[in-house]
């Protein structure tokens, strides 16, 4: 199930949201009528599939990314035609 919410609104709400994302849902934040990000959880809870993700810096910013080698990076950029 998704739930929306407006971003706004979000920090107030991030506690029962992120309950919701734990419980298998997800939340779409909205800004004024305009998705822009998805919250879903990073594994499935019961399989315990899923790509593994690490917080990382970005240009400054602590990202959340999913785990990828050096060699998976290289074969993305150069191996596609």
């Amino acid at each position: 199930m998704t739930t929306v919410a407006e971003v706004s609104e979000f920090a107030g709400q991030l506690a029962e949201l992120l309950k919701q994302v734990q419980a298998g849902g997800e939340v779409l934040l909205t800004q004024g009528s305009k998705p822009v990000a998805r919250l879903v959880p990073a594994f499935d809870q019961k399989t315990g599939s899923g790509v593994p993700l690490q917080i990382r810096s970005l240009k400054g910013h602590r990202v959340l990314t999913p785990v990828f080698s050096q060699a998976e990076i290289a074969e993305e950029m150069f191996a596609r035609q």
